[in-house]
C-alpha cells in the first residue's frame, strides 16, 4: 500500500490542506458530520482541488458515522452534481462508514479502499470536530462583496473597507483573501478587486446558499395564494428599511430586458447583521403562509438573509428597497432559473470577456 501523505498542500489552491493524499487520491475527513452546509462546502472544495491540481486524479469526501440520513446525503449529492462542472464532478466520491459497515456514492470502496480509510481512521485527524466557523460564514460574505464590486464595475476596494462591509476582523479578512489569491489583484496601495468573475467560487456559492442565506420557503395551502405584486404592496406599506426586493422583480429592476414571462414567486432579503432573522413580518404580508415542509412545494414566498455589516441595498422610489445584483443572482439560480441567470451575469459583463 503507498504510504498516506498527511496534511499535504494542494499546489494551485492556496489556503486548502488536504486531510490525506495517497497516490493520485485525495481524502477528505468528515467525523460524525450533521452539518449539510459543510458537507456542501467540502464538496465543492474538493471539486476545486480536482480541477487545480496535476496530481491529484480524484478526492474523496469520508464520512465517519454522519448524522445525515443516506437520502439525504444523495440528494446533497445529485444538488452538487448540478453546479459543478461533470468533467470534474465524476472525479469525485464519498464513503460512509455507519456501524463499522462502509457504502459509497456513487460506488462502494474497494478493499483497497479500505485499508487506506482504516489507517485514515487511526490518524488523530479521524478525531478533529466537523465545524463551519465563523472564518467560513464571513468568507463568503467577503466574496459576495468583491462579485458586488466586479459586477458594478466599482474597481478596487481597500482591506479597510472591506473589513467595515463584511463586519469581520482583519485576519479573517486577511485569510480570506489568500484562499481567493488565484483571482485577485493587489495594488499598491493595499486595494483588491476580482480581475474576472470567479466560476468555482461561484459555483460552490450557488450549491451552499439556501444554508448561509438561511433560506425560508413559504407556501398557501388555502388554494387563495396571493400574487407576488400583492404581497410586495403589503411589505411597501410595513415601511421597513432592512428588507429589499430581491429574485425576478430585483433582476428586473437591474435589466429591464431580461427575458422571463411572469413573476413567479416574491424574493425578499432581510439584513440581520450577526442574528437570525425575524420572520414574524410574513405573516403581515398573508396569514395564509406557511413554512414549506417538503422540497417539491411550489413557494409563493422565499426570504433569504444577509449578515454582513453593510447590506448593499440599493434605494428605490417605492420606499421598499432593491436587493444587491449578487443576492439577486442567487435568487434567480435558487429558482432554477439558470438561463435567466446567465443573460443576468452577462448584462454586468459587458465587454468584459474574462470568467475564471
Amino acid at each position: 500500500m503507498i504510504t498516506p501523505c498527511y496534511g499535504a498542500v494542494v499546489a494551485g489552491f492556496p489556503g486548502f490542506r488536504g486531510d490525506v493524499v495517497v497516490g493520485d487520491a485525495l481524502f477528505h475527513l468528515l467525523a460524525k458530520a450533521r452539518d449539510t452546509r459543510r458537507l456542501r462546502i467540502t464538496l465543492m472544495d474538493l471539486a476545486r482541488a480536482v480541477a487545480v491540481s496535476r496530481e491529484i486524479h480524484r478526492a474523496v469526501l469520508v464520512l465517519d458515522d454522519p448524522g445525515i440520513t443516506d437520502f439525504r446525503l444523495r440528494e446533497e449529492w445529485a444538488g452538487a452534481a448540478a453546479v459543478i462542472r461533470p468533467e470534474v464532478f465524476g472525479r469525485l466520491g464519498a464513503f460512509i462508514r455507519r456501524a463499522g459497515t462502509w457504502t459509497g456514492i456513487p460506488t462502494a470502496p474497494s478493499d483497497e479502499d479500505k485499508a487506506v480509510l482504516e489507517d485514515i481512521l487511526q490518524h488523530p485527524v479521524a478525531r478533529r470536530p466537523a465545524g463551519t466557523g465563523r472564518d467560513a460564514r464571513a468568507h463568503e460574505e467577503i466574496l459576495r462583496i468583491l462579485i458586488h464590486q466586479w459586477l458594478l464595475g466599482k474597481g478596487p476596494v481597500s482591506i479597510g473597507s472591506l473589513m467595515a462591509m463584511a463586519g469581520a476582523s482583519h485576519p479573517t479578512v486577511a485569510r480570506s483573501l489568500r484562499t481567493l489569491e488565484h483571482i485577485l489583484v493587489r495594488h499598491s496601495d493595499r486595494s483588491v478587486e476580482l480581475r474576472c468573475f470567479p466560476r468555482d467560487e461561484w459555483a460552490r456559492l450557488v450549491a451552499v446558499s439556501d444554508a448561509f442565506r438561511a433560506t425560508a420557503r413559504f407556501v398557501d395551502r388555502s388554494g387563495r395564494a396571493r400574487s407576488p405584486e400583492s404581497l410586495m404592496r403589503r411589505l411597501r406599506a410595513l415601511g421597513r428599511r432592512d428588507i429589499a426586493l430581491g429574485g425576478v422583480l430585483g433582476a428586473i429592476h437591474y435589466l429591464p430586458a431580461l427575458d422571463i414571462a411572469g413573476i413567479p414567486r416574491l424574493d425578499l432579503t432581510v439584513h440581520a447583521e450577526r442574528q437570525v432573522a425575524d420572520l414574524s413580518f410574513v405573516q403581515r404580508l398573508d396569514p395564509a403562509l406557511e413554512r414549506a415542509t417538503r422540497p417539491d412545494e411550489a413557494p409563493a414566498l422565499v426570504v433569504h438573509s444577509v449578515r454582513r455589516a453593510h447590506s448593499l441595498f440599493q434605494p428605490s422610489d417605492s420606499g421598499v428597497p432593491w436587493a444587491d445584483p449578487v443576492e439577486c443572482l442567487l435568487d434567480l439560480h435558487e429558482a432554477r432559473l439558470e438561463p435567466q441567470a446567465m443573460e443576468f451575469l452577462q448584462s454586468f459583463r459587458g465587454t468584459r470577456e474574462s470568467i475564471a
